[in-house]
């Protein structure tokens, strides 16, 4: 008999101890329906530290100011029922995910030598390792009008994250260690959220409400720790953008060239300078478009992809490199409205929308670069063929040049609105319920994703940052979009 052993069979236990310990204190006081003031400490212990930073200490304050409340007020009275200021400050804490980290745990080798064994140094003492604290500040304004029929909110937020815990930083090895487990700096997240309800019509008979929201969000770093890395991406290599880590800069810009079509012939292939005219050499021979001179010296030929020489230098290079985009919509946010007519009849419409949002539509990107087998697009038939085409789709090049780089050629505003939900609903009337038997009964239709208007030329333009890595761009891969539904129901109590 034989049996196959791996690492999956393997049978294995672990051990390990965490304790931690708690404590709040929290007190309100409200005085003339008007001040409002809440107030709350907590403290926190965990074992996952080292004994110097084991312990965390998070204040919170909360106050609400109702100025409709003041008795100056009370002549507004018949139109205003709320004006509200809302001032908020808070700490929360987050502790590691592993223990036994500040302790500095040797293991031996599973091989020996002349019968004795070596020992090392597993993992790194982390002693200075300390709490993650988010330091949350909002500002509310709350206004209620017309016996509730308009009611706005407005929230202006700012959530800074010190003491950013990262696991797994890459360092060099020289020290004997090839990641840690570290606090790597602060950051920021951001914000603007409006809410707005609205009943701008109401009778007996019929009510019509609407809502609409908006929101704008953003990650910033302000601090770094220098061990962290601050770009990311090749940009001289195929399908590629760059991206930044830049401090006080939000996340989600990233870099590439600019696609200037394809060179229709050898005469556009030479290089030019800043005046139009064409570079000569020392020789007074003809200078040619290259790419990345002199690491790879590419001269480009007729039929291959154009990028604007920015510094107009010949050489197209990371000295050609601009701002793209960024993968961080400028607003997002929805509206809808409905009716109901006689309390039986009810008709409400939702949508939802983003504006200012770059997407890189990789779809695009693998099914015209022609690099590999691959399908493609039916684009590629009215690609570069003859000295003299006029095209945007360059030449097919099995597995070399560089057609189809990190460029614009494949970002797209991705903004649209869409057509979220339509819902029909009716509500019998009692009596004809109680003749069933039942205490209420309704029917109702629904369709979902009823239209989507946007100028994307891929699938689905709600394309979402999917991963935790800080580099990440929204990336458009084809992912199943949402489908159109349609549901009929019937819903009644007994």
């Amino acid at each position: 008999p034989s049996r196959t052993q791996s690492a999956d069979l393997a049978i294995s236990s672990g051990t390990t101890q965490t304790r931690s310990i708690g404590a709040t204190f929290s007190n309100q006081y409200s005085y003339l329906d008007r001040y409002i003031v809440n107030l709350g400490v907590r403290m926190d212990g965990s074992s996952r530290f080292g004994p110097a930073y084991r312990y965390g200490y998070f204040p919170s304050l909360s106050t609400r100011y109702r100025l409709s409340g003041e008795p100056f007020m009370q002549k507004f009275d018949k139109w205003l029922d709320d004006l509200s200021i809302r001032l908020s400050y808070g700490i929360s804490g987050n502790a590691p995910r592993k223990d036994y980290t500040f302790y500095n745990v040797y293991s031996d080798f599973d091989w020996g030598y002349l019968g004795q064994a070596a020992v090392y140094p597993a993992n790194m003492e982390l002693k200075k390792l300390r709490w993650e604290t988010i330091t949350g500040q909002n500002l509310g304004f709350n206004l209620i009008m017309f016996k509730n029929r308009v009611s706005l909110d407005v929230e202006v937020y700012q959530n800074r994250t010190k003491n950013l815990f990262f696991q797994g930083l890459q360092i060099s090895s020289f020290t004997g260690f090839n990641s840690v487990d570290m606090n790597v700096g602060t950051m920021d997240n951001q914000g603007l959220e409006i809410g707005l309800n609205t009943t701008p019509y109401k009778s007996k008979d019929l009510q019509i409400d609407f809502n609409f929201n908006i929101a704008q969000n953003q990650n910033i770093i302000r601090e770094i720790s220098p061990f962290y890395p601050t770009e990311k991406g090749n940009i001289t290599a195929n399908g590629q953008y760059k991206t930044f880590m830049q401090v006080n800069n939000p996340f989600g810009s990233f870099y590439g060239f600019r696609y200037k079509g394809v060179y229709k012939d050898l005469d556009a292939t030479i290089a030019r300078g800043t005046d139009g005219q064409p570079i000569i050499g020392p020789n007074g021979q003809t200078v040619y478009m290259r790419f990345n001179y002199p690491t790879a010296s590419y001269i480009f030929q007729p039929g291959d992809a154009m990028y604007e020489d920015v510094n107009h230098d010949g050489n197209i290079n990371y000295m050609d490199v601009v701002y793209l985009g960024n993968s961080n919509p400028n607003f997002s946010g929805g509206f809808g409205a409905s009716a109901t007519y006689k309390g039986n009849l009810k008709i409400t419409a939702f949508f939802n929308y983003r504006y200012g949002y770059e997407v890189v539509n990789q779809t695009k990107m693998t099914t015209t670069n022609m690099y590999g087998y691959d399908n493609q697009s039916t684009a590629v038939l009215r690609r570069w063929r003859q000295e003299g085409d006029v095209t945007d789709i360059p030449r097919a090049l099995f597995g070399s040049g560089y057609n189809w780089l990190g460029s614009d050629r494949y970002v797209e505003d991705a903004s649209f609105l869409r057509f979220r939900t339509l819902t029909v609903r009716y509500t019998f009337n009692r009596n004809v319920a109680a003749k069933l038997g039942i205490r209420n009964l309704s029917g109702y239709v629904t369709v979902e994703n009823l239209y989507t208007w946007t100028k994307y030329t891929g699938q689905d333009p709600e394309v979402t940052l999917r991963g935790s890595d800080p580099f990440r761009v929204a990336t458009d891969q084809s992912m199943t979009p949402p489908s159109k539904t349609f549901t009929i129901g019937l819903t009644g109590s007994f």
